[in-house]
């Protein structure tokens, strides 16, 4: 224990010298104009590599680079005028900033510049054009805006409500992963929503997502459970998943275990 820990702090201090030895060079550049070294300045000082956390300092290299033309850069500042970071928030900074960097193709920019359309956080609220954006990162694999144009079209934002495209979305979404569209394609396939309804695959999707630990899936499960649709009916794989959504908090999950005679 004794030597794993010494190896431990050892490979910290290693870290640690060679970040301070990157500082200095990214300093030198970066006091020269050098983009990539300014960008990647920013970097340590946002997270603390080799240099004490400083959010000014961050924001400050990270126009630098920004101005620069250097996309990360971009995103970066734009996050920081969002969040407050170093900088006083100011949404219509942040959206100038993300505007940049998805004027150079980048799906993550689209996608939060479509977030703040959406909002209409530091520009008018306009869902078309939110819509617009998601797509075109949802197109380049960007899991979150596959999800979201799922969503547009889920709910009719920005675009005429359609729920096959609907499920094709949340398909390319759930496929990378992502847990609510997981859930969404659960539900659709229990109520008939853009494809034949089929409690078999509701309870397949579910159990997807609530197997990784998601509470709104695990409540869905459960359901499915209780009633028997899908699998056949078990109250006590009913109170397991009820039980496991509402130890995270799930308020239609702990309705369902006192509904059944079972308490958290």
């Amino acid at each position: 224990m004794k030597t794993r820990l010494t190896l431990l702090l050892s490979l910290a201090l290693m870290s640690m010298i060679a970040y301070g030895q990157d500082i200095k060079l990214f300093t030198e550049k970066a006091n020269k104009g050098d983009a990539e070294a300014q960008c990647n300045l920013a970097y340590c000082y946002h997270h603390g590599k080799g240099v004490e956390k400083d959010d000014k300092q961050a924001a400050y290299w990270y126009r630098k680079a920004a101005e620069n033309g250097i996309v990360h850069a971009q995103n970066a500042l734009a996050v920081s005028y969002e969040k407050g970071l170093g900088v006083t928030q100011d949404y219509k900074q942040a959206v100038y900033w993300f505007q940049k960097a998805a004027d150079q193709g980048d799906a993550t920019a689209q996608f939060r510049l479509g977030i703040c359309y959406e909002k209409g956080q530091g520009v008018k609220q306009d869902y078309t054009q939110a819509f617009s954006l998601y797509q075109k990162a949802a197109e380049k694999g960007l899991v979150y805006a596959q999800r979201n144009v799922g969503v547009c079209y889920d709910r009719g934002l920005g675009v005429e409500k359609d729920y096959k495209e609907a499920m094709y979305w949340f398909r390319k979404a759930a496929d990378q992963g992502h847990l609510d569209a997981q859930l969404n394609i659960g539900n659709y396939f229990f109520y008939g929503l853009g494809v034949e309804q089929d409690y078999t695959q509701a309870v397949y999707w579910f159990r997807k997502a609530a197997e990784k630990g998601y509470a709104r899936a695990q409540n869905n499960l459960g359901i499915c459970y209780e009633v028997g649709l899908g699998v056949n009916r078990d109250v006590s794989q009913a109170a397991y998943w009820y039980r496991k959504a509402a130890d995270q908090g799930n308020e239609d999950a702990r309705k369902n275990l006192d509904k059944i005679g079972q308490k958290n």
